[in-house]
C-alpha cells in the first residue's frame, strides 16, 4: 500500500511540475498575442492619422508631393517601425511554438 501512495505522490508531482510549464507556456503566448494586438491597434490609429493628413494636405493646398514634409515622413516612419515591432513578435511566437513542438517529439 505504501508503494501505491509513493507513487501516486510522485505522479502528482510530475502532473504539477508539467501543469506548471504549460501554464506559463500559454501565458507567455497569450502575452505576446496581446503585444500583437495593441500594436496592430497603434498601427491603425496611424494609418488613419497618416491618410487624414495626406487628404488634408491634398485637398487644402493640393500638395502632392511630401518628399520634405517632416510630419509626414515621422508618420511612415512610426508605421515602419510598429510593423517590425509586430513581425518581432509574430517571429518570437513562432519560434517559441516550433520549440514547444520539439519538445513534445
Amino acid at each position: 500500500m505504501n508503494k501505491l501512495w509513493e507513487d501516486f505522490k510522485n505522479n502528482v508531482s510530475e502532473w504539477s511540475v508539467v501543469a506548471s510549464e504549460k501554464a506559463e507556456e500559454f501565458t507567455h503566448t497569450s502575452k505576446l498575442r496581446i503585444d500583437i494586438l495593441q500594436l496592430e491597434r497603434k498601427l491603425s490609429g496611424l494609418y488613419v492619422k497618416l491618410g487624414l493628413y495626406v487628404f488634408a494636405k491634398t485637398n487644402e493646398k493640393n500638395v502632392l508631393n511630401f518628399v520634405g514634409d517632416k510630419r509626414y515622413l515621422g508618420l511612415v516612419e512610426n508605421v515602419t517601425e510598429i510593423k517590425k515591432r509586430i513581425a518581432d513578435k509574430k517571429a518570437a511566437m513562432h519560434q517559441d511554438h516550433k520549440k514547444e513542438d520539439k519538445e513534445e517529439e
